[in-house]
Formats: structure tokens, sequence, C-alpha cells
């Protein structure tokens, strides 16, 4: 039986994280260069908050949300990171996708701590969550890493984007 279930960083068992690893360095490989191929743990954010669907030890689909140390003019800028959105090929068409992506925006609107939250996606996936409140940031306002390069991903954000600044510079995508 397929369950909801959700997970604080420290919580989530190890038999889920090594599939969402798996899923991870098959789908987006060019996450993980050089030594990063041998990674054996998600990130390290202890604020993360992984939302699952699973059918006993059998992960199904994944989102999780992490915590970015974002500051602009000396202040915190408090997102929420969307990111290891996935579903396993088998069970897609099913709604599970739509079912963690749900519970994790739920979260992020309900959380008064966020001031935003915010997704790398491709631009097939763009209508997707649009479904669920999400909205496409302009191109070339968000840059991540020392480049100062915009992102090639498209970017969206949820919640009250009035906090954010004209160009987001962020250390790294998740």
């Amino acid at each position: 039986m397929i369950e909801d279930l959700r997970f604080a960083r420290a919580d989530l068992p190890r038999e889920l994280e090594i599939q969402v690893l798996a899923f991870m360095r098959i789908v987006w490989g060019d996450g993980f260069p050089g030594d990063e191929r041998f990674r054996t743990r998600l990130w390290e954010d202890e604020r993360a908050v992984h939302f699952v669907r699973a059918d006993g030890d059998l992960l199904v689909s994944h989102a999780q949300i992490v915590v970015p140390e974002v500051t602009h003019d000396g202040r915190a800028l408090r997102i929420a990171g969307v990111g290891g959105v996935m579903t396993y090929p088998q069970f897609r068409g099913e709604g599970h996708g739509a079912a963690v992506t749900r519970r994790a925006t739920d979260h992020i609107l309900a959380d008064p701590s966020f001031d935003v939250g915010m997704l790398f996606c491709g631009p097939e996936m763009v209508a997707f969550y649009r479904r669920f409140g999400w909205s496409v940031v302009p191109a070339g306002r968000v840059h991540v890493g020392a480049t100062d390069e915009p992102e090639d991903d498209v970017v969206m954000t949820v919640g009250d984007t009035t906090a954010l600044p004209a160009v987001i510079r962020l250390d790294w995508s998740w």
C-alpha cells in the first residue's frame, strides 16, 4: 500500500535516501561531478524536510525542501528550496508527483519562517508546477555560483516574492 510520509532530514530512512540518490545520479548526473559521484548522502541541511510516497521501503515519489543561506543587503532571505522532485517511471501518471509537490507547496505556504519557495526546472515542467500556484521568475533574474551568468534553468517561486531583490544571487541550485 502506497503511503504519504514526511520526514525531517535526520529521520529519512536510509533505504529511501539511497533510492533518491540513485534516481538523481541517473537523471541529473551532471549534478554529481568529480568526487561528488561518490556521495552517499543527500544534502546535510538539518532543516530539510522530505515528502515521500512509498510502499514500505520502496520509494515511489519524493520532493524535498532545503533551506539555503541567502542574504541580500545584510538581510537573510528565507527561501524554501524545493528539489529532488521525482517519481520512478513505473509509477508516473498516477498522481504521485502531484501529491508530493502539493504537500511541499502547502508546507511552504503554511510556514511563516519562509518568505518564498523557489525551485529550478526545465521548461517542460512549468505547466506542472503552475498547477500548484508556482510562477516563473523572469529570465536573467537569478544568478547561481561565482559567475555573473544568469541561471539556465527555469526558476519558479511561490509565496510572497516582494522580499526578493531584483537580482537573486545563490551559491548553488538545488
